[in-house]
């Protein structure tokens, strides 16, 4: 499966619904990739990685939201 922008910015999308937070992704690759950020780039949550690694990350982090959710 190929990981696009697109893709990463729902994941994104949907995490900022479930905490009202001010994430963003940016990408540089000259600088190493995607990063996700709050508090518009001031606070980098995940430094530069990859599109696989930060797919990977974003899925961990809205199962573990859901898992929260379905437990509480």
């Amino acid at each position: 499966m190929r990981i696009t922008k697109r893709l990463l910015e729902a994941q994104v999308v949907a995490i900022k619904q479930v905490l009202n937070r001010d994430y963003e992704l940016n990408n540089a690759p000259h600088y190493g990739g995607w990063q996700l950020t709050e508090n518009g780039g001031s606070t980098v949550v995940l430094h530069r990685c990859s599109a696989r690694e930060m797919n990977m990350f974003l899925n961990g982090f809205i199962t573990a939201l859901y898992q929260n959710e379905k437990e509480s």
